[in-house]
């Protein structure tokens, strides 16, 4: 029986979602113009209009987003033409998991200044995490069309364009951000996974080890970096990189099935079923994890205990329609009650 390894999978198709916001981090200040002739480079005249605007920047910053939101609405119910406040309002309304309302926000935003680079960039991951490729990209391009040198801009692109399956097209917008802003972690290590995607596992390697050298306390870095050298069966130095995954995120439920994969080829089945089930705890319907834990209990002849997770993790894959494994997991226990007999 064999372990689905399932090595970089998640994090590949999570890679713009885990870390929409936070990447290279979310500005609901003032966003004042890098292109002279556009509207968003000077504030209102109006001064109860800013202060309100200022004051729901510093609620933003101290987490009162219901504070924040009050604050910008006043903001432009004051000055109705306030771009700045319609971006802002539109980011504070999207950490609060109001989508469409934020997206609302940043229309408007952009039918009073159709140049404004930030309230196309929001806009964009706005619609990307709904799923909505085509349309995020037509916005991150409009970004990038207002304000090139936007490293951020680039670097969603490049999300968006590999969450469709077009790794070059992404590949070239991680380069120009790197090329951009050197200094920032998270491009690094996304053109690591496209390169790993693409079969090229020592230019991944150097990627996910110059994200490491920008950023120690980068989790995912250590995670992928970890997960690559798994895969050229590397099993200290994955074990080492998992560890210290987990130990920079300990909720990091990946890291612990990586762990325990790499745990179980090195002949410690007892400790990576410790890890499975952690992995298990942190995410219950984690579906790989009761797979890959159900193969090592029936290794360990542990075989009633084994079935009850290849069902869990049946039930899972049939819900996210992946027949193969269904199918695979059918064989298995046939196969598993067939040797009990």
């Amino acid at each position: 029986m064999l372990k689905n390894k399932n090595l970089l999978i998640a994090a590949i198709i999570c890679l713009g979602l885990s870390n929409a916001n936070t990447a290279f981090g979310k500005d609901v200040g003032i966003v004042l113009a890098k292109i002279p002739n556009s509207a968003q480079a000077a504030l209102p005249q109006n001064k109860k209009a800013v202060t309100n605007f200022q004051q729901g920047n510093n609620l933003y910053k101290q987490g009162d987003l219901k504070g924040a939101e009050a604050a910008f609405r006043k903001a432009i119910q004051l000055e109705p033409k306030f771009i700045q406040a319609y971006v802002a309002l539109g980011n504070t309304l999207d950490d609060q998991g109001k989508s469409q309302e934020a997206i609302a926000q940043y229309q408007k935003a952009i039918s009073l200044d159709p140049e404004h680079a930030k309230a196309h960039f929001y806009l964009g991951n706005a619609l990307y995490v709904q799923g909505k490729f085509p349309e995020a990209i037509a916005e991150y391009k409009q970004a990038i069309n207002s304000d090139p040198q936007d490293a951020e801009a680039h670097y969603y692109l490049g999300n968006a364009f590999y969450a469709q399956g077009k790794p070059a097209q992404a590949m070239a917008e991680y380069t120009t951000a790197i090329r951009l802003e050197p200094k920032n972690a998270a491009s690094y290590n996304a053109l690591g996974n496209a390169l790993y995607a693409q079969g090229n596992l020592e230019a991944a390697i150097a990627h996910y080890q110059q994200a490491i050298s920008i950023d120690a306390q980068d989790a995912d870095a250590h995670y992928n970096l970890a997960s690559v050298f798994y895969a050229q069966g590397k099993l200290a130095e994955a074990v080492a990189n998992y560890t210290q995954a987990i130990r920079l995120n300990p909720k990091h439920a990946q890291a612990y099935t990586g762990l325990a994969n790499a745990m179980d080829d090195q002949g410690k089945p007892q400790e990576a079923i410790a890890h499975y089930k952690k992995a298990i705890n942190l995410v219950p319907n984690y579906a790989y994890a009761y797979y890959n834990l159900g193969i090592t209990l029936g290794r360990e002849q542990q075989i009633q205990e084994a079935i009850v997770n290849f069902k869990k993790a049946r039930e899972l894959f049939q819900a996210e329609k992946n027949n193969e494994m269904v199918e695979q997991i059918d064989r298995l226990i046939e196969k598993i009650q067939g040797s009990g007999e």
